[in-house]
C-alpha cells in the first residue's frame, strides 16, 4: 500500500469515528439533561397539572368532610345522607335494602359507590400525604395528621411563605403544597398549588374543585338535588420529596398522567435520535462514493441479510425505547454499585457516563453498519444481492425439499399405526415457527399474517391431494361394486394406501366366494346328474327284469337267474340310497356320534378280517404295518370302521392288479396317523382336493361299481370326530392319510 492510500485510509477511519462518536456524545449529554429539565427534582416524567393529583386532592376533601360529619354525629351516616341531606332517609336502613322505587334511591346507590372509590384512594394516599382541616371563620385547625398543631408549623403558614414567590425553593423538603377553600354554601373561595416549577396546577385544581360529582343525576335518575360540598372549611395538603419518591417506588401507578400529550416529552428525544440515525445512515451511503474513501474491511458489509436485519432491528428498537421512556436505563446501576463500595463520586459518575457513551456508540455503529450493508443492494443490484446475501434464497431449494418431504410424510401417514410421532413432529415444527415469529416483537403480527397465508396455501394443497387420492379410492370401490374383480389402482393413494391391501383382500374374497358359488352350483348340477344316473341304472335293470319275470313261458333256470340279478340291483340301489343319506347327514352335521374309547389297531384288524374275501379276490399284495400295542382313542367305532372300510374297498376297486398296497399306522406322542398307498390302475388326472367331494370318482367313465360317495363319507366321518383325511397323488401313486390327534 502506497503512502497516499495509507493517508486516505486514515482519513476514512477518522471520518467514520467522528460520524459515530459525535451523535453518541450528543445523545449521552442531551438525554439526561432533557429528562431532568422535563421531570424536575421529584423524578416524575410529567407535571402535576397533567396528572390525576388535583382530582385526588378534591376527592380527599370529600372523604375528610364525611369523616368529620360522622365523628360529630357519632353515628354511621351513609355518604348519600352526608352529601344529599335533603332526603330524610332512615339512618338505620342498610343501603343494600334499597328497592330503587324512587329516583333518590338510584342516586343514593351511585353516591355510595363513588364514595367507596374516593375512600379507597385516600386510604392509599394517607400515609404519604400531610393534611390539615381548618375552620374558615375561626382559622382553628380541626383535624391534622401532622405531628404538631402549632400555627407557625402548619401547612397554611408554609403555604403563605411560598405564595410570594409562587414556587418552592430548591432546598425545600416538600415536593408540593396545596389548598382548597370552601365558603358558607360549599362554594369554592380559593385554590392554591405550589411546587418546584411554575405551572397552571392551581387553575386545574380550581376547575376540579368546582365540578359537580353528581352532574349526571338529573339526566340519568331524574334526580335534581344539589351535591352538598364541605362548608366553611379550608383543606391544606403537602407532600415531601421523600414521600413522593416512596409513593413512586410502590410502582402502583397511583399518580398517573391524565393528559397524554400534555406531559409526553419523550417523543422529542425519539425525533432527535431518529434524525441523528438518519444522518449517520446517509453518510454511510454517500462516503464510499468519494475517491478518498478506502475501507479494507468490506466483508463486514457482506454478511447475510437476515443477520443484518435481526441485529439492526433489535439494537435500533432498544435505542428508540430508551429515548421514548425516560425510566428505561435511568437507574444509574454502575454509579450506584461503585458508590456503594466506596468509590469516589466523580469516578463513579465518570464511569457511568462512559458506559452510556459506549452504549450510544454501539447504537450508531450498528446504524452505520446496517446502512453500509443496505448500500450493497444498489451496488450489486437487487437480484445479485438476493443471490449472494439472502440466506433464505440460498436454502430455499433445501427448505422446499424439506417442506415437500413433510407434506409427503403427511400424505403417506399409515393410519393403521401410531400417528403420535407424526403429530408430535407437526406440533414441534409449528412451535418452532411461532417461537421464531414471537422474536419480532410488534412486527410479529405481520410475520404471523405471512405465516398464516403460507400455511393456508400449504394446507389447501395438502387437502386437495387427499381429495384426489380419495377420488381414486372411490373409483376403485365403484369398479368393485360393478363386479369388476380384476380392477387395479395404478396410482399412489397416500394416506389411503392401506386400503389398497384391503381392497385386494376384498377382491380375493369376492373371487373366492364366486368360485365357491360356481363350484357349489356345479356340484348341485353334478349331484342331480349323478344321482339320476346312479339311481336310474339299477332301477331300469329292476324294471326290465321284472317285466321279463312276467313272461309265463320263462324257464325256471332263467327265472332263478333273473331273480338273482334283481336282488343284486336292489341291494346296489339300497346301498346308494343309504350312502346318500349318510353323506347328507354328515354334511349337515346332524349325525349323532357315540364316542367311546376305541382300540384303533383292533378296529383296523377287524376291518381287514371282514374284507379279507374281497382282498383275496384281487391280485393285490397288501403290506400291513400295525403297532403291536393298543392305541386307544375317543372315537365312534361304527363311523371309524366305515372310514377304514370305504378306503380299503376303494383300493380293491381302483388299484392296479398284481401291485403292492401299503397300509401303515404311526403312533406318536401327539397323534395317530394311518397311511394307505396303492398304484392306480388308471391315470390319476383328477384334482386330489376334489376326489373327496360327492359323486366324484377316479374312474371318470363310471364303469366301476359304487356310489361315488365312499371318499366323501370317509372324509365327513373323519372330520366329525376331529380328524383329518388328506388325499395326495404322485404320478400313479395314490395316498390317503388319516390323522387323529390325541387328547
Amino acid at each position: 500500500m502506497d503512502t497516499k492510500s495509507k493517508n486516505y485510509h486514515k482519513i476514512t477511519l477518522i471520518l467514520i469515528a467522528l460520524i459515530i462518536l459525535l451523535p453518541s456524545l450528543a445523545m449521552m449529554i442531551i438525554r439526561p439533561h432533557y429528562i431532568k429539565q422535563q421531570t424536575g427534582a421529584d423524578g416524575y416524567n410529567f407535571p402535576f397539572s397533567s396528572s390525576n393529583l388535583p382530582d385526588l386532592l378534591v376527592k380527599s376533601t370529600y372523604v375528610l368532610h364525611a369523616e368529620e360529619i360522622q365523628g360529630e354525629n357519632q353515628t354511621t351516616l351513609t355518604p348519600f345522607d352526608i352529601f344529599f341531606p335533603y332526603e330524610k332517609t332512615s339512618g338505620d336502613e342498610d343501603e343494600d335494602d334499597y328497592t330503587y322505587e324512587e329516583p333518590w334511591q338510584w342516586a343514593a346507590e351511585t353516591t355510595n359507590d363513588m364514595y367507596r372509590d374516593w375512600e379507597r384512594d385516600f386510604t392509599f394516599l394517607r400515609p404519604y400525604i400531610e393534611y390539615e382541616v381548618v375552620d374558615a371563620q375561626s382559622e382553628e385547625i380541626i383535624d391534622s395528621n401532622r405531628g404538631s398543631d402549632k400555627t407557625e408549623n402548619s401547612l397554611s403558614s408554609l403555604l403563605s411563605d411560598c405564595q410570594k414567590d409562587n414556587i418552592l425553593n430548591t432546598d425545600s423538603d416538600y415536593a408540593f403544597l396545596g389548598a382548597i377553600g370552601y365558603g358558607e354554601n360549599g362554594n369554592i373561595t380559593f385554590t392554591n398549588f405550589i411546587s418546584h416549577e411554575r405551572t397552571n396546577t392551581s387553575q386545574v385544581l380550581n376547575k376540579n374543585a368546582k365540578s359537580n360529582p353528581a352532574s349526571n343525576y338529573d339526566e340519568n335518575y331524574d334526580y335534581n338535588k344539589e351535591f352538598q360540598k364541605p362548608q366553611d372549611r379550608i383543606y391544606y395538603f403537602g407532600m415531601t420529596k421523600d414521600s413522593l419518591k416512596s409513593l413512586k417506588n410502590t410502582d402502583s401507578g397511583f399518580i398517573y398522567q391524565t393528559d397524554y400529550y400534555a406531559g409526553n416529552h419523550e417523543g422529542d428525544l425519539v425525533t432527535l435520535l431518529a434524525t441523528l440515525m438518519g444522518i449517520v445512515a446517509i453518510l454511510a451511503f454517500v462516503l464510499p462514493s468519494f475517491k478518498f474513501f478506502t475501507w479494507k474491511w468490506e466483508k463486514i458489509f457482506a454478511l447475510p441479510f437476515e443477520i443484518v436485519f435481526a441485529v439492526s432491528c433489535t439494537v435500533i428498537a432498544m435505542a428508540l425505547a430508551v429515548a421514548y421512556n425516560s425510566n428505561n436505563l435511568s437507574q444509574q446501576a454502575i454509579y450506584n454499585v461503585l458508590t456503594s463500595i466506596g468509590s469516589p463520586e466523580f469516578l463513579a459518575n465518570t464511569l457511568q457516563y462512559l458506559w452510556g457513551l459506549f452504549g450510544w456508540i454501539g447504537v450508531f455503529t450498528t446504524c452505520y453498519w446496517a446502512a453500509g450493508c443496505a448500500r450493497r443492494i444498489f451496488v450489486l443490484g437487487p437480484k445479485t444481492y438476493i443471490k449472494e446475501s439472502v440466506l433464505v434464497y440460498r436454502i430455499y431449494p433445501w427448505l422446499r425439499k424439506q417442506i415437500e418431504k413433510v407434506i409427503q410424510a403427511l400424505l403417506h401417514v399409515d393410519l393403521r399405526g401410531n400417528t403420535n410421532k407424526i403429530l408430535f413432529k407437526v406440533i414441534l415444527i409449528n412451535f418452532i415457527v411461532l417461537g421464531f415469529i414471537s422474536l419480532f416483537w410488534v412486527w410479529g403480527i405481520g410475520v404471523l399474517v405471512i405465516y398464516s397465508v403460507a400455511l393456508f396455501f400449504l394446507l389447501r394443497k395438502y387437502l386437495r391431494k387427499i381429495q384426489d387420492q380419495y377420488q381414486l379410492l372411490l373409483e376403485a370401490t365403484n369398479e368393485l361394486a360393478k363386479g369388476n374383480l380384476n380392477g387395479t389402482i395404478p396410482e399412489d393413494l397416500g394416506v389411503f394406501e392401506p386400503f389398497r391391501d384391503e381392497i385386494g383382500k376384498i377382491q380375493t374374497g369376492f373371487k373366492k366366494a364366486v368360485e365357491e358359488e360356481v363350484k357349489s352350483t356345479k356340484m348341485k348340477t353334478d349331484l342331480i346328474t349323478n344321482v339320476s344316473h346312479d339311481l336310474k341304472t339299477p332301477l331300469t335293470a329292476i324294471i326290465t327284469y321284472v317285466d321279463l319275470l312276467k313272461n309265463e313261458d320263462l324257464s325256471e333256470e332263467d327265472r332263478h337267474k333273473y331273480i338273482e340279478i334283481l336282488d343284486t340291483k336292489a341291494n346296489r340301489l339300497k346301498i346308494l340310497i343309504e350312502d346318500l343319506f349318510e353323506v347328507s347327514k354328515a354334511t349337515s352335521k346332524t349325525v349323532t356320534l357315540n364316542i367311546m374309547d376305541v382300540d384303533i389297531v383292533s378296529l383296523m384288524r377287524q376291518v381287514k378280517l371282514e374284507l379279507q374275501d374281497k382282498i383275496d379276490a384281487t391280485d393285490l399284495i397288501f403290506r400291513w404295518q400295525l403297532p403291536e400295542e393298543k392305541v386307544i382313542l375317543p372315537l365312534d367305532s361304527q363311523r371309524t370302521y366305515r372310514v377304514f372300510e370305504n378306503l380299503i374297498v376303494n383300493i380293491t376297486k381302483y388299484a392296479m392288479p398284481r401291485t403292492r398296497v401299503y397300509i401303515t399306522m404311526e403312533n406318536t406322542e401327539n397323534h395317530v396317523k394311518i397311511i394307505m398307498k396303492n398304484i392306480s390302475a388308471t391315470e390319476l388326472n383328477f384334482n386330489p382336493n376334489e376326489i373327496t367331494e360327492r359323486f366324484v370318482r377316479g374312474d371318470a367313465s363310471r364303469n366301476t361299481e359304487g356310489s361315488g360317495l365312499g371318499l366323501a363319507i370317509a372324509k365327513s366321518f373323519t372330520e366329525l370326530q376331529g380328524g383329518r383325511l388328506e388325499i395326495s397323488t404322485d404320478a400313479d401313486l395314490f395316498t390317503a392319510e388319516i390323522t387323529f390327534l390325541k387328547q
